[in-house]
């Protein structure tokens, strides 16, 4: 079949347009260092990396997730230790032997007590910590008149998701905190009330209630200090698997530089060949039909 003019022209166009069109896809993957920008450029590439990109997301928000949990059960665990050594403080008074500082021991005992209910009563980012689910309501309530503290909140935890089927629950039922191994506001009371009344037996009857409650906030306080590891061991793991799926993306996605610099100047090289192997053919072409 004799080859026309037309026909040449339209092959060399067709080979530019390919040529030009890998060029071009080279130059954006080098811009974008990105081997693949849409999906035609690999249709399971792509799929692999939005994959990727999905356990990735999730396990960022993990780790925002222990972030907020761990803040959380340093401020529980600043909170405990605060009111453990008003009741140390507290102890050292029941323990004193001396009638003539009783009502001086006996105002003390009221500013702890005031310390602790405030304490009881924190708050985190405006959310109450120990009403359980109850985060807008203030757990403990003081009547005037009666002087009895009562639990507002419900028994509610914080609960935290860590992982994929991972939950962290941290306690924020202040009853269970502070009135579960012995109501820590009723044995102030006692305290206070045997102190102003100079009763030395019912002073030191407080004594054993005051170490009871202790060991109790010890054992929450233990409790936190597990979950606090937990979720470190958690978040370094989390951390080297995002690692690990960042890698495998960046291999899925992402430009070999030095690859594509080498396909750029061989397109570049095969492109500049074609238009002047082009010119050498179309020009004679057409001055000999001119002719």
């Amino acid at each position: 079949m004799r080859v026309s003019n037309a026909m040449m022209a339209e092959n060399i166009q067709n080979y530019l347009y390919k040529q030009t069109k890998a060029l071009l896809k080279t130059q954006e993957s080098i811009a974008s260092g990105k081997r693949i920008n849409r999906l035609s450029d690999d249709p399971i590439g792509m799929g692999q990396a939005l994959g990727y990109r999905r356990t990735i997301s999730k396990l960022e928000q993990f780790n925002e997730n222990i972030t907020s949990a761990r803040q959380h059960l340093d401020t529980v665990e600043n909170i405990l230790a605060a009111v453990t050594e008003l009741l140390e403080d507290t102890k050292d008074i029941a323990a004193d032997q001396d009638p003539s500082m009783r009502s001086m021991m006996a105002d003390q005992v009221v500013t702890i007590r005031d310390q602790i209910f405030q304490l009881a009563n924190s708050r985190n980012n405006g959310n109450y910590l120990f009403s359980g689910d109850l985060t807008d309501t203030q757990p403990f309530e003081r009547d005037t008149a009666t002087g009895v503290y009562s639990y507002e909140g419900d028994g509610g935890t914080k609960d935290h998701i860590i992982g994929e089927g991972l939950q962290v629950s941290i306690t924020a039922d202040g009853s269970q905190i502070f009135q579960g191994a012995g109501d820590v506001f009723d044995v102030l009371n006692d305290l206070e009330a045997a102190l102003r009344a100079d009763d030395g037996d019912g002073v030191t009857d407080q004594l054993p209630l005051l170490s009871e409650i202790v060991e109790g906030l010890n054992g929450v306080r233990a409790v936190n200090a597990g979950q606090s590891k937990r979720l470190e061991a958690t978040q370094n793991y989390n951390k080297a698997f995002n690692v690990n799926v960042s890698d495998l993306l960046s291999q899925v996605e992402d430009t070999d530089i030095v690859e594509a610099a080498i396909n750029l100047q061989l397109q570049e090289t095969a492109y500049e060949t074609t238009l002047a192997t082009a010119a050498k053919i179309i020009q004679p072409t057409l001055m000999n039909f001119l002719s």
